[in-house]
């Protein structure tokens, strides 16, 4: 079963995720929670996060639940839109995936980022092709 251990391995072989650090609030199968805080690389101007580091951590938190699924061994991201709601200011940074639909070849996961005072900042749809 895909843990947090291996989530962690994986970000730490990722060029860009190795900076990022998080806590792991729970891996289920199609479901994944991870809790980020608020660091200087993470951060744009006018002290908010940057919106491509919140992009980046979503589709990795989408697609990594798609490895919940014992039978799958690797996912390439296919599509992947991100809808901005608010400005995200306060951290830890909730991210939370939930498997919308998976099938033979493609994969489909909703990502929610959610501030430290529980608003949610951002949606996202990630579309991945599924190896198995």
């Amino acid at each position: 079963m895909f843990d947090g251990e291996d989530l962690k391995k994986i970000f730490a072989m990722d060029g860009f995720l190795k900076n990022i650090e998080f806590e792991v609030s729970y891996i289920r199968e199609g479901s994944i929670e991870i809790s980020v805080p608020l660091r200087e690389n993470l951060m744009r101007i006018g002290n908010i996060m940057n919106g491509g580091a919140i992009m980046a951590i979503s589709d990795a938190v989408g697609g990594l639940t798609v490895l919940t699924y014992g039978s799958v061994i690797n996912q390439v991201t296919v599509n992947f839109s991100t809808e901005f709601i608010r400005p995200i200011g306060i951290g830890p940074v909730v991210f939370r995936s939930n498997m919308v639909r998976i099938g033979k070849n493609i994969a489909y996961v909703d990502v929610e980022a959610i501030d430290g005072k529980g608003d949610l900042c951002s949606k996202s749809m990630g579309t991945y092709y599924i190896y198995r």
